[in-house]
């Protein structure tokens, strides 16, 4: 699963053309030299990105499962006839 969030990001990412906003802006703000503090805000982006990605992809799951679930229900309709 964690695998499928990272590719989830790096497509997220490439699309974006970037990390996303908040990481090009500090990027471009500390372009110089990175302090561990700096370093630790950029992780800290990063984990904020994939919390949000693993959230949307709870959503997608559970409405792909829903939309299953209703067609499931409508085939079994049809066959009975109903």
């Amino acid at each position: 699963m964690r695998s499928v969030l990272v590719a989830a990001l790096v497509a997220r990412m490439t699309a974006a053309g970037g990390a996303g906003a908040g990481v090009e802006e500090e990027s471009r703000r500390q372009q110089a030299g990175n302090t561990w503090e700096d370093v630790r805000k950029h992780f800290s982006t990063l984990r904020n990105e994939i919390s949000t990605l693993e959230s949307e992809f709870r959503d997608a799951e559970a409405r792909h499962k829903l939309a299953a679930e209703r067609r499931k229900q409508e085939l079994e309709r049809e066959r009975r006839g109903l």
